[in-house]
């Protein structure tokens, strides 16, 4: 219930719940000046969230807070593993027969993980479980699933399947680590969702080499276009948003 609650909460306080709860108090006190106020800021927020420029601003210092990983500079003399987060599920994939298969983040994450896996020689930890549902594979067993397609053995897939934030994560994975004396992880997760993954295992004392994939600053001049909203755009913008917001609550949350 406090999982169901926080998301909740995170879902009212985050655009577009937060900002149309302000059109809403906003339309409630229309005829004050504030209450118009309030309708136009509303409007203005969706736009300029819906933006290259603000979305860039948004999410560049969590997307550059670790630099792309170097795998000939990975070291020599420790045991290591990588560690596979989930990133949500694509639901019962009618092309699929109806089976659960992951979301466009998941799947980029999980290309990325058997690409290192393949080049190193490195076991995988998928991780992650089904989160709020019932009816649904847990992602780590989803992960391992399109982690053999890609063509990585499957002994050299260890899945935690009960995980459901990414605090969660890092405590599962520390344990089934343990058992075979690793410390030091390779972990990979969207660049954007770095910076939160890292700070959890670092405070579960494990080491952490950071494998960030899936960009999404735009790397190109921007254009009249760029200036334009789009649905896309917004949505990233919100992703960098919830990553702020996260790191704040873990803080508050595992650190007083």
């Amino acid at each position: 219930m406090s999982l169901l609650l926080s998301k909740a909460v995170s879902q009212l306080l985050l655009p577009p719940g937060g900002v149309i709860l302000l059109a809403l108090l906003g339309l409630i006190f229309y005829k004050r000046f504030w209450g118009r106020l309030l309708v136009f800021l509303a409007l203005l927020l969706f736009w300029l969230l819906s933006t290259e420029p603000v979305r860039d601003t948004l999410l560049n210092p969590l997307e550059q807070a670790y630099a792309p990983l170097q795998t000939e500079q990975l070291p020599a003399d420790e045991k290591l593993a990588i560690v596979l987060l989930g990133g949500g599920l694509y639901e019962k994939a009618p092309e699929y027969e109806g089976r659960d298969s992951l979301s466009s983040f998941a799947m980029m994450r999980t290309l990325y993980a058997a690409d290192l896996a393949l080049k190193t020689g490195f076991d995988v930890y998928p991780s992650g479980g089904a989160v709020l549902s019932t009816t649904t594979e847990p992602e780590g067993a989803v992960m391992q699933r399109w982690l053999k397609r890609f063509g990585v053995a499957e002994s050299a897939i260890h899945i935690e399947a009960a995980a459901r934030s990414t605090w969660e994560n890092a405590m599962n994975i520390k344990a089934k680590l343990a058992e075979q004396d690793v410390s030091t992880v390779i972990l990979v997760t969207t660049a954007w969702h770095m910076p939160r993954s890292v700070w959890s295992f670092e405070s579960q004392g494990l080491k952490v080499i950071a494998a960030p994939c899936d960009y999404k600053v735009e790397r190109e001049p921007y254009d009249l276009r760029s200036y334009l909203p789009r649905w896309n755009v917004f949505s990233e913008s919100c992703d960098g948003l919830h990553e702020y917001l996260g790191l704040l609550w873990y803080r508050l949350k595992h650190l007083l």
